[in-house]
C-alpha cells in the first residue's frame, strides 16, 4: 500500500468520526435553539397582548388579488384596533373565511403595533430540529469538501509518480518499449 493511500484511509477515518462527533454537538445547538426561541416567546406573551380587530377589507392572498391558496402564507387584511385610547390600523393575518367588518384577534406590542402571534412550543420544536438538522449537514458537507479536496490532490500526486515511472522506463537498460 502506498503512503498516500494510508494516509487516504486515515483521514476517511478521522472524517467519519469527525461527522459522528458532530452528532452531540448538533444535539446542542438544536437545544440552545430550543431554549432561545422558547424564552423569546415566553418574553413576547409577557410583554404583548392581544386585543380584538374589526378587519376593514376582504383578506387577500400576500401575492395578490389572484384567488389562488398556496404555501406562501397567511392571508392579509386591513383592520383598526384600539389600545389604551389610541387607534391603530395596519395590515394583519387572518384566517381563511375571514371577511370584510369581522372582529378578529392580534397579538401588539406595548406601544399597540400589531405583532404576529409568538410561536409555540411546537413551532419552537420544528425550528430547533431544523437547525441541529442544519449545522450536522453543513458540518459533513465540509468533511465531504475536505475529503474530496484530498482525494484529488493525492490523485495528482500519484499521476505524477505514475508519469514519472513511465518516463524512467525508457532509460533502464535492458527494457525495450513498444
Amino acid at each position: 500500500m502506498r503512503s498516500g493511500d494510508r494516509v487516504e484511509s486515515t483521514l476517511v477515518l478521522v472524517v467519519v468520526m469527525l461527522i459522528l462527533l458532530l452528532v452531540p454537538f448538533a444535539g446542542a445547538f438544536g437545544t440552545a435553539t430550543y431554549t432561545r426561541l422558547t424564552d423569546e416567546a415566553r418574553i413576547a406573551r409577557q410583554t404583548e397582548q392581544q386585543v380584538s380587530a374589526v378587519l376593514l377589507a376582504n383578506p387577500l392572498p400576500p401575492m395578490g388579488d389572484v384567488p389562488v391558496r398556496g404555501p406562501v402564507g397567511p392571508d392579509r387584511a386591513p383592520a383598526r384596533w384600539s389600545v389604551n385610547g389610541t387607534e391603530h390600523t395596519g395590515d394583519v393575518e387572518t384566517g381563511i373565511g375571514d371577511k370584510a367588518g369581522q372582529t378578529v384577534t392580534i397579538w401588539v406590542d406595548a406601544h399597540g403595533n400589531y405583532m404576529t402571534n409568538p410561536n409555540t412550543g411546537t413551532e419552537n420544536g420544528f425550528e430547533a430540529v431544523v437547525s441541529a438538522l442544519a449545522f450536522w449537514s453543513l458540518g459533513t458537507v465540509g468533511c465531504g469538501v475536505l475529503l474530496a479536496g484530498v482525494h484529488s490532490l493525492m490523485a495528482k500526486h500519484h499521476r505524477a509518480q505514475w508519469q514519472k515511472e513511465w518516463n524512467s522506463l525508457g532509460q533502464a537498460p535492458g527494457w525495450t518499449v513498444r
